[in-house]
């Protein structure tokens, strides 16, 4: 499992100088976009209907003059119209216009982040109970945290979760997890130290095959949209602790939601 760059970032951004009380409100929503053709596929060749997911303006070609002229057609997000790939220019071309027409709505937006092929589903970033959810649909619920012990004494935390992308692009959920801070203490309650934080523990997957090992080795896997997996990760303590509390630095920056899971004792076999 790859070092938490996170470390470093709780502790200069999160914990020095108090942290705000603790909440559940919704801080952030996005839509989640289905995988689209990019702008250079022959998809584009003919019409193809739009949901529009960013505003983006048409302007008015004068085919017979050769340039833009006065005329503007804008479009907001939530719009649903009709594009085509120009063909001409580097560029989109409203549905409508004919062959040989003097007048075309045309824009130079050669890219299709503007753009989404099914209509958005608006999702909220939050962190509340044992769920946290990203501003794009990827979610993990937590199951059990159990402490163990390596054959040299190193005290663990193995975190359980099911993960489901959601989202619109392939993730792997160790890494994605990488956004949240697990910590050994409560950080609205009580001011927290570097040795608090829970990292990863790098070593894991050079030992023995154990009843977490699959686990492990599945949060390290390619997760595709649509799918999920139960995973485990394990964490770096100073020593067995009875609560594991886990929060995101991706939220209000003046609340610090907070997930609280009773930690058990378990075998590393």
């Amino acid at each position: 499992m790859k070092y938490r760059i996170l470390i470093t970032t709780l502790a200069s951004v999160m914990f020095i100088g108090g942290i705000g009380t603790a909440s559940t409100a919704i801080t952030n929503t996005q839509t989640v976009q289905a995988a689209t053709p990019s702008f250079s596929s022959s998809y584009w060749t003919k019409n193809r209907r739009v949901y529009v997911t960013k505003k983006i303006t048409f302007k008015r070609y004068d085919a017979l003059k050769g340039r833009i002229v006065r005329g503007r057609r804008t479009f907001k997000a939530g719009k649903r119209i009709t594009v085509r790939n120009a063909g001409e220019f580097d560029g989109w071309v409203l549905a409508g216009t004919k062959a040989g027409s003097r007048y075309w709505w045309v824009s130079t937006s050669a890219n299709t982040k503007w753009l989404s092929l099914t209509k958005p589903v608006r999702t909220r970033a939050y962190l509340k109970n044992s769920t946290y959810q990203d501003s794009h649909g990827i979610k993990a619920t937590f199951g059990e945290a159990t402490n163990i012990k390596t054959k040299d004494g190193q005290s663990l935390v193995m975190l359980t979760a099911n993960v489901t992308n959601n989202g619109s692009h392939v993730i792997t959920p160790t890494d994605w997890i990488e956004e949240l801070g697990f910590l050994s203490v409560n950080p609205n309650k009580t001011r927290v130290k570097s040795s608090d934080i829970l990292t990863d523990y790098p070593d894991f997957d050079e030992l023995p095959s154990n009843k977490w090992s699959d686990l492990v080795a599945t949060g390290e896997k390619k997760l595709s949209s649509g799918d999920s997996a139960q995973i485990a990760i394990a964490l770096q303590a100073n020593k067995s602790i009875s609560t594991l509390y886990i929060t995101s630095l991706n939220l209000a920056k003046s609340k610090m939601p907070v997930v609280t899971l009773r930690t058990t004792t378990g075998a590393l076999n």
